[in-house]
């Protein structure tokens, strides 16, 4: 604690040192105001950043700096505009540089000039941040620059959002490494060779070619490796083993140059990561559902995985960009262990299940994908893109399940299942992009297919006994196969018209057809010829659907320089054949759907970093085919299941309201949305409970559901002296009114959630990192027709995260601690949960040599246990998870970049 406090005041005497201001105002050359132009103050020697700032909407700025005894210069920027530098030798003194003005770059091209990027650049829709101004440590990969950017979150299931929006696609230098989503460039491209890194709107390959507003509202993440260092090799190592007979090995090597990429990778661990693990030790396991340790998402089980894949990217003359050509195979095995406590309520008395599972799988993966671009000529562009995968398993799983009605015993059961599958997939799409002479009309088509069928083989062991009714009880010995075949045919059609200088309206329209078999076979074991010879026809079936979906829909685009509006009215129409055998027995069933919808969206800038964006949508989802189906499904001895051929499409209403502000100027970065939604013959489970536990179930609709939901975000930096602190509060409620049935009877469900959290950052020049974060995630529901009248649910998230810096930094020590605390956890489970990481790296031999020690859960008190509250249930689940490990890892950089051609 007393070196807490020594910290904070050393803190207090570097803000509060002897500084001058550095003030002016920013005008383009036609005498406007220039808002958000980026202002630095830069150190002659290093290029290094000192402070900087940004432009208010009248052009004002104004920035403190400790006095400066050495020469250091001014740089202004803006968005196509000619950069303007001031050299200072010293700076002791508040410097008032009046008025400047901005004149348009008219230059293209510049030779031999060095040129400092500033820290923040806003481009139309387009942020860009330069990544030497983002404080990461030396061995950092370019996962660590995004934890550096305000704005930019990752939820507990490792989905980044920046400002609320979803990141749907992550690049490098424009083009996606093996997979769009970036899960692989974000743990092996080094964060010291990218030069920028730039947010913007998702597009379309055709939105992209035709310059359109994107329709989107998922980002883009963009890293750019600067163009001097856009040529080399990179080679990157590491050999690691420790306790428990826990290993890692991770190889990265790339050549690169421009347009061209080759790049290999392979990995192999039983430390719960999917690829590379060295750089992602505080992050392990955070890219898999079931959450919530200490607020976190946490493998479930014991991973241990070998991956071997290659990709590569070039430009081909100046017809053909191939973005990427990528090989890739898995192979993994997994461990997984599970204790679950659920209580359902009904409306007279509850139902208790506690069930334990245990399972083994082992998973292997072949994946190749392609995607190409075709400049035809200036107007004409074709896009081809092609995936396959085959995917095979076996796995072993046991559980035993016990149910009681008011602590009565009603039944239990047990089972052994064992099984393997596999899996093949192919997706070809080619598609065609025309742009005419007037830039904004143009005309595009594509077609697409997948090709996929599956076999899966298990035996089932398994014995279900009913307390009070024994004449019920259920044995089963069976081998079962499932054959499952899907073929489909996709067309889509658009055209584009400009009707004034800033309006255009489309047509498009998007027809698909399935053909889709499913074949179960399911044989009992005859004692007497000892084989599963005995056809079961109760539990064998077979489901052919041959279904056409047509969509046709009209939009008016408007796009001007302030406002944004979009309109557009569709209608669906929907053709499902199904033909269905049980129990021997023909079972045909057709069904027409002829469904309107629309979509509204209008945006408005208020100024180049402040907009708001609402959107409103109605549309219709119809029912699946299992949920027609009205055949009886008895494969689950204790859960009987009918589909309803009666039912309705759901149809829904949604209102969202976003709005965004970055302001430079300030160090501020906000943004606020709210969502709204009411859902209209809404498709929920129907069942009842008999006397012994089994649950009867089939499909009803119900209308009157909605849900609202309100996030904002914001988080203000401080500069001074190289040093950086970062508070960054959150704030996100909701609000779901559910109805439904519980044992026939209906019942309303309301739900509040409120989930505060508060981040705070601080780096400190060469001395240490901090990033902390504590959050408060309550949760209340009040019932009706329940035994029940309400649950509440509180857990209480600490994390603590630092770096030290030694020996100008070529030895880091880092520490990660959590602590997890879930107030109404059920008897049996531990309510707190604390989790500590720590590693130690010396960086040496040129800085290309590192040797890492590391120790994972320190304190050996780590647990993977969430609770979950449901319509009609509250359940608790404890997950088998890694515990305590030490390791120590060999790491090799041998890296050119830039210079000669290699």
């Amino acid at each position: 604690m007393k070196k807490l406090w020594i910290l904070f005041i050393l803190i207090f005497l570097k803000l509060n040192a002897q500084t001058y201001a550095i003030s002016g105002k920013v005008t383009d050359d036609n005498d406007s105001s220039l808002e958000n132009a980026t202002v630095s103050l830069i150190k002659q020697k290093d290029s290094s950043i000192i402070n900087f700032t940004g432009t208010n909407k009248n052009g004002n700025f104004s920035f403190k700096v400790p006095i400066q005894n050495e020469p250091s210069f001014l740089q202004i920027t803006g968005d196509k505009l000619k950069t303007y530098s001031k050299k200072f030798e010293v700076i002791n003194k508040n410097e008032e540089l009046g008025n400047i003005k901005l004149i348009k770059d008219l230059v293209t091209s510049i030779e031999e000039v060095k040129i400092i990027v500033s820290p923040v650049k806003i481009k139309k829709d387009t942020v860009e941040y330069t990544a030497s101004y983002l404080k990461v440590k030396p061995d950092a990969k370019i996962d660590e620059l995004l934890k550096e950017i305000p704005g930019v979150e990752t939820d507990e299931d490792g989905k980044i959002t920046i400002n609320g929006k979803p990141v749907n696609k992550i690049l490098i230098n424009g083009k996606p490494f093996f997979n769009k989503d970036g899960t692989i460039a974000l743990q092996t491209f080094p964060a010291d060779i990218i030069k920028k890194i730039q947010f913007t709107t998702s597009k379309t390959k055709e939105e992209e070619f035709t310059g359109r507003t994107p329709k989107s509202d998922s980002m883009t993440v963009n890293f750019n490796i600067d163009e001097k260092n856009n040529k080399g090799n990179l080679n990157n190592l590491s050999l690691g083993y420790g306790s428990n007979k826990r290993y890692e090995g991770n190889l990265f090597m790339t050549r690169f140059q421009k347009d061209r990429n080759i790049a290999l990778i392979a990995a192999s661990n039983n430390i719960n990561t999917t690829g590379f693990s060295v750089d992602n030790f505080f992050d392990s396991g955070t890219k898999s559902k079931n959450s919530a340790v200490n607020g976190r998402a946490v493998n479930s089980g014991i991973l241990r995985t070998s991956m071997i894949g290659i990709n590569y990217a070039d430009k081909i003359g100046d017809k053909l960009d191939l973005e990427k050509l990528s090989l890739q195979y898995n192979d993994s095995n997994l461990e997984t262990y599970s204790k679950t406590s659920r209580t359902t309520f009904l409306p007279d008395y509850k139902l208790d299940k506690n069930s334990e599972r245990n399972g083994n799988s082992d998973t292997r993966k072949f994946n190749t994908s392609t995607d190409a671009n075709i400049k035809i000529d200036s107007l004409t562009d074709v896009t081809i893109s092609a995936n396959f995968a085959n995917t095979s398993v076996d796995n072993v799983s046991d559980s035993n399940t016990f149910t009681l009605r008011d602590d009565e015993n009603l039944n239990s059961s047990k089972s052994s299942v064992r099984g393997s599958s596999e899996n093949n997939n192919f997706s070809p799409t080619i598609g065609f992009t025309r742009r005419f002479k007037n830039e904004r009309r143009s005309l595009s088509a594509s077609i697409n297919n997948t090709f996929a069928q599956s076999v899966n083989r298990n035996y089932n062991l398994q014995e279900t006994l009913f307390f009070q009714t024994p004449e019920d009880n259920d044995y089963r010995n069976q081998f079962s196969q499932t054959k499952n075949s899907r073929n489909t045919f996709g067309a889509d059609f658009k055209y584009f018209e400009p009707i004034s200088d800033s309006a255009t309206v489309s047509l498009e329209m998007n027809f698909d057809h399935q053909n889709l078999s499913n074949e179960k076979i399911v044989n009992d074991f005859d004692i007497n010829s000892n084989e599963y010879s005995n056809y079961n026809s109760l539990l064998s079936n077979t489901l052919n659907q041959n279904n056409d979906f047509l969509n046709t829909e009209i939009n008016y685009n408007l796009n001007k320089e302030k406002l944004s509006f979009r309109a557009g009215a569709n209608l669906n129409y929907s053709k499902l054949d199904l033909n269905s055998i049980y129990n021997q027995e023909n079972t045909p069933l057709k069904k027409n759907f002829v469904l309107p919808e629309y979509s509204l969206m209008l945006q408005y800038k208020f100024t180049r970093s402040k907009s708001l964006r609402i959107t409103n949508n109605a549309n219709y989802t119809i029912p699946a085919a299992m949920e027609l189906n009205p055949f009886v499904d008895i494969s689950n001895p204790l859960i009987t299941v009918q589909g309803n051929k009666y039912l309705k499409s759901t149809w829904q209403n949604s209102t969202n309201i976003n709005y965004n502000s970055n302001d430079v100027a300030r160090g501020i970065n906000f943004f606020a949305s709210m969502n709204f939604s009411y859902i209209n013959n809404d498709i929920v489970d129907f069942s009842y409970f008999d006397e012994s536990g089994k649950q009867f179930s089939t499909y009803a609709n119900i209308s009157g559901n909605k849900r609202a939901n309100f996030n904002t975000s914001f988080s203000k930096s401080y500069k001074w002296n190289g040093n950086r602190l970062r508070i960054a509060p959150t704030f996100s409620t909701s609000y779901s009114y559910r109805k439904g049935f519980v044992d026939a009877t209906q019942f309303t469900n309301d739900i509040y959630t409120l989930y505060p959290r508060l981040n705070v950052t601080l780096n400190w020049k060469d001395i240490m990192d901090v990033r902390s974060s504590f959050g408060i995630n309550y949760s209340y529901s009040h019932y009706t027709n329940y035994g029940l009248d309400k649950t509440k649910i509180a857990n209480q998230n600490i994390n603590l995260g630092t770096t030290n810096y030694f020996l100008k930094k070529d030895l880091f020590w880092e520490n990660d601690f959590r602590y997890a605390n879930n107030s109404n956890i059920s008897a049996g489970f531990n309510r707190a949960s604390y989790f500590w990481n720590s590693s130690l790296t010396y960086q040496f031999y040129k800085k290309q040599v590192m040797l890492k020690f590391k120790v994972y859960d320190l304190l050996n008190q780590r647990q993977n246990i969430t609770r979950t509250i449901g319509d009609n249930y509250v359940e608790d689940k404890e997950e088998l998870i890694l515990r305590r490990y030490f390791m120590l890892t060999l790491i090799f950089k041998f890296n050119k970049i830039g210079g000669s051609k290699s």
